[in-house]
């Protein structure tokens, strides 16, 4: 990990990962959780493919299967992370600078704490607009 911007490098973030998110919807005054497992898979120079599936527990006890796939990839600036079919979602420049995603009229303000390499880190989202107002805590340990 580079110790100075606390960015991992891909061998911290690859492989198997055991994911827990809390999910609270201030708007809604609904909370739910998410568990689940992610896994980071070396592809080309520099790239990590993200994939997480689980289970979403929401609302009244709503139960849904859920997965997503990100691509991350190494830039000099940090780490590039862009949704599946490569379109930009964020940058994360260092653990103690926000990442921001403008999906007008929604903003998504991300911060990620990788102090806890290898065994563990975090990512905190907090999206707003004119229908969410949400905060989403993800936490990952290694499997």
């Amino acid at each position: 990990m580079d110790h100075c911007a606390l960015i991992p490098e891909s061998d911290a973030l690859a492989g198997a990962w055991r994911v827990a998110r809390e999910i609270h919807d201030h708007r809604a005054e609904m909370h739910g959780h998410f568990e689940g497992h992610a896994r980071f898979t070396p592809a080309e120079d520099g790239v990590l493919r993200y994939h997480e599936a689980g289970r979403l527990n929401y609302g009244a006890g709503q139960i849904f299967e859920a997965e997503r796939r990100y691509i991350w990839r190494r830039v000099p600036e940090g780490w590039q992370v862009d949704f599946d079919d490569t379109r930009p979602f964020h940058l994360i420049r260092a653990a103690d600078h926000p990442a921001r995603h403008d999906c007008a009229p929604d903003l998504y303000i991300l911060r990620y704490q990788f102090e806890a390499l290898p065994r563990q880190w975090q990512c905190q989202c907090r999206i707003t607009g004119p229908r969410k107002d949400l905060d989403l805590v993800t936490n990952y340990y290694r499997d």
